[in-house]
């Protein structure tokens, strides 16, 4: 049986000896933090207790407890055994169970009402306790990796893209495999530790860094009432807040209807996750119950729209052209610092942010050096690696600019532990759009943040590149040498006139 707070029982369940089912209980709405509100009671004709699977259900399905009543050869309760969850520890996040003393079926002393209810009360108030930010909704990170290192690399730059989308991060949780699972990415028991870790510390979301097919989205979600979310919707998500141009926010919005397009051909429950928060901001949060049909038609309208969007850039670009003017594009792996150093570069206030695809639309400003010789400086969308096919196309426009520069600063955060695989994955980008053999100047970035010891490794290791802090200007006088000699063949004298 499963019995509500006030003693009315909900369900009646039929069994064999060994398993119950237990129906959906999504109409019983769980609260982060909080349990059920809902009591298992069953029996175990082999005259046992409770077993794993009862632990399993009492964990995944947030229950208040789960009784297991013991039956004797003629069928009579003989003894029973209650569980239930206990508070989440700040300092050991991990599910732990209490028991009741009651163990008589026909003499029980506990006053459970009573004791569910502070029980509940307590628990919510832990888990309050574990929320340490002031803002923002919190997720467990998961997905399968062929190494702990790369599990380590991957999940570092997840956090900072759920970061970016306004969501906290409380817990990761990784598998090491050769090959996803075919159904839920990662194997049914590492799923099942990511949604009862979740559970626990009152996190809404469940979020992958593989990016899940329809079968795979829909097969998690009718595992879990959690959201879930790959990184995929991450990045979407981030592309909605920070598009600002017109064409920015089309190819947003054209990103995202092929997203959910081949949804649409499974029937796919999380899709009702998609309408509202993380995940399905902007043209996200339309009416999902549009069909295919409109889905089509509102992707031509927007095609149709885009290549409006693309002539007036053409133009734009034909006259600058016509200048004659040296180009040089700021590129590098996302929040390495491109916009800040473009502001101190040229004393303009393009928003810049310590987050992932802070800038999304291209920025172009003028410097001026020596002799009033003018260079165009572009700003362009961070780079990131694995990006999803249909997710390429949301930033075609500032990729399209690339080939009209002259020279590429490729700015690299130094900080980052991981900024050689960051210099790679640029590097990869541009090969593939065979722009590997334009000129390109290694800027290092963020060095105030480095020991000086550490510092002079690197720059050993690095022995072409200029070292920078966006916010030091005083620090650019290698970096414009440099680009000033590569196009007016004029370096260290021309500065020191």
């Amino acid at each position: 049986m499963i019995i509500n707070r006030s003693g009315s029982i909900e369900y009646v369940l039929a069994g064999t000896s060994d398993s119950i089912t237990i129906p959906v209980l999504t109409r019983f709405k769980l609260a982060p933090g909080r349990l059920r509100g809902l009591r298992l009671i069953h029996t175990h004709p082999k005259g046992d207790g409770l077993d794993n699977d009862d632990m399993a259900d009492l964990a995944l399905l947030r229950l208040d407890s789960v009784t297991a009543c013991a039956m004797d050869e003629k069928g009579y309760p003989k003894f029973m055994e209650t569980a239930y969850i206990t508070p989440p520890d700040i300092n050991d996040i991990e599910t732990k169970f209490g028991y009741l003393e009651d163990s008589d079926p026909y003499n029980q002393k506990t006053d459970y009402p009573l004791f569910i209810e502070a029980l509940d009360d307590e628990i919510e108030r832990k888990t309050i306790g574990l929320h340490t930010a002031k803002t923002g909704e919190y997720a467990v990170l998961t997905g399968v990796f062929k190494s702990k290192e790369e599990s380590e690399i991957y999940l570092d730059e997840l956090e900072e893209l759920a970061r970016s989308a306004g969501i906290n991060v409380i817990s990761r949780i990784y598998q090491v495999k050769k090959e996803i699972h075919p159904k839920y990415v990662v194997g049914p028991g590492k799923l099942r530790e990511a949604v009862i870790k979740a559970l626990l510390t009152g996190a809404e979301y469940i979020v992958f860094d593989n990016s899940l097919s329809p079968s795979q989205s829909r097969a998690v979600s009718e595992f879990t009432e959690l959201k879930i979310l790959d990184r995929t919707q991450l990045i979407l998500d981030i592309f909605a807040r920070r598009a600002k141009s017109n064409e920015g926010k089309i190819r947003v919005e054209l990103a995202q209807l092929k997203y959910i397009l081949p949804r649409l051909n499974v029937k796919d429950d999380s899709l009702s996750r998609l309408t509202g928060g993380i995940g399905g901001r902007g043209p996200g949060e339309t009416k999902l119950e549009i069909d295919k049909r409109r889905i089509t038609d509102r992707i031509a309208f927007l095609n149709d729209k885009l290549k409006k969007a693309e002539q007036s850039r053409d133009i734009q670009r034909a006259r600058r052209e016509k200048n004659s003017l040296p180009v040089v594009s700021i590129i590098g792996y996302t929040n390495a610092g491109k916009s800040t150093l473009l502001n101190s570069l040229t004393k303009s206030d393009v928003y810049a942010d310590d987050l992932l695809f802070a800038t999304l639309d291209t920025s172009s400003k003028r410097i001026r050096f020596p002799k009033e010789r003018d260079v165009i400086i572009t700003d362009t969308v961070g780079f990131i690696r694995d990006l999803p096919p249909n997710l390429a196309g949301a930033f075609k426009s500032t990729l399209e600019e690339l080939y009209n520069a002259d020279m590429f600063l490729q700015v690299v955060d130094v900080s980052d532990k991981h900024f050689r695989k960051h210099i790679k994955a640029v590097e990869n980008v541009l090969e593939e759009m065979e722009l590997l053999d334009k000129e390109r100047l290694l800027v290092f970035n963020k060095i105030d943040k480095l020991t000086e010891e550490e510092l002079e490794e690197i720059e050993k290791e690095y022995k072409d590149a200029v070292f920078v802090s966006a916010y030091n200007r005083k620090s650019f006088d290698n970096m414009l040498i440099k680009i000033s000699y590569y196009f007016f063949k004029e370096g260290m004298d021309l500065f020191n006139e």
